[in-house]
């Protein structure tokens, strides 16, 4: 699969699995986009995306300090794509929040994720040109 969406681009990771996020992270590095975190706590991704110029994210659904529905909705507010990695599935509220939300459970290849998430940032390009 070609990579020319994520290459170059800046993707959040949000999980408390540190084992796993860096599996991720160095998976997207490996397509040479850039990563931002990994991010433990909804509260430190909040802070990081403030400002910050990314493409998406790939996100668990339970981080240390809780759910991460207030950083997804920051995340749909700016209308970036979000890939959700989760051993637990999509709860409720997130849901009824993104009806359509793709969910990958845990154990997944980091590649799943990022191609998925390739696809998504392709199809948000297409859509606004």
């Amino acid at each position: 699969m070609t990579y020319r969406h994520i290459k170059g681009a800046t993707v959040l990771v949000a999980e408390d699995n540190m084992l796993v996020a860096l599996n991720i992270a160095l998976a997207l590095e490996d397509r040479e986009a850039r990563v931002l975190g990994p991010c433990a706590r909804v509260s430190e991704a909040l802070q990081m995306i403030e400002g910050a110029d990314i493409a998406g994210a790939i996100l668990d659904v339970d981080l240390i300090d809780g759910p991460v529905t207030p950083l997804a909705q920051a995340l749909i507010a700016k209308g970036l794509p979000i890939v959700f990695c989760t051993g637990v599935g999509l709860p409720a509220e997130l849901k009824a929040l993104i009806p359509n939300a793709e969910v990958f459970l845990k154990p997944t290849e980091p590649e799943r994720l990022i191609d998925k998430l390739n696809q998504m940032i392709s199809s948000r390009m297409q859509a606004s040109s």
